[in-house]
């Protein structure tokens, strides 16, 4: 009998032990990879740092390539328009102080803006039409270098 109160004890114990070490892993494990974003992000702030104003100047971007889009359906005679019109030829727009490139020959969208520090970004901006629906501006982290 006092065997058997002993070892329920102990098999308790090692339990409560080994449940313990592992949260304790699994917290150091968190508070590693945590760390570990928070000085990716310090390091390359400006690389992902997407402002409240690229924000707003992304949307009235998107409202102005919609807007031409459903321009260009509702003038077409034909019923089954090309959904790739605005995009077959480059061009450039420009709204307050950032504009919009879009080539051709690369098929990139690039929006440029200038941050706080006077830097001028270039960053690279994915497009998805959608059958009739709008056009969607997906912002991405690849810059464009302007070191040129």
């Amino acid at each position: 009998m006092f065997l058997k109160k002993k070892a329920t004890v102990l098999i308790s114990t090692v339990i409560i032990l080994s449940l313990m070490s592992i949260l304790g892993c699994f917290l150091y494990s968190t508070m590693k990879h945590n760390n570990e974003l928070g000085s990716y992000y310090k390091f390359d702030m400006d690389k992902y740092d997407f402002g409240n104003g690229e924000e707003d100047t992304l949307y009235k971007f998107m409202k102005e390539l919609n807007k031409e889009r459903e321009d260009k359906l509702y003038n077409s005679d034909e019923s089954n328009s090309d959904d790739k019109g605005l995009f077959a030829e480059d061009f450039e727009k420009k709204i307050d102080e950032a504009t919009l490139i879009y080539s051709k020959n690369d098929s990139k969208l690039l929006l440029v803006t200038q941050n706080d520090n006077g830097r001028i970004r270039k960053r690279e901006i994915l497009y998805y039409i959608k059958e009739d629906e709008k056009i969607v501006l997906i912002p991405t982290y690849k810059f464009e270098n302007s070191d040129e």
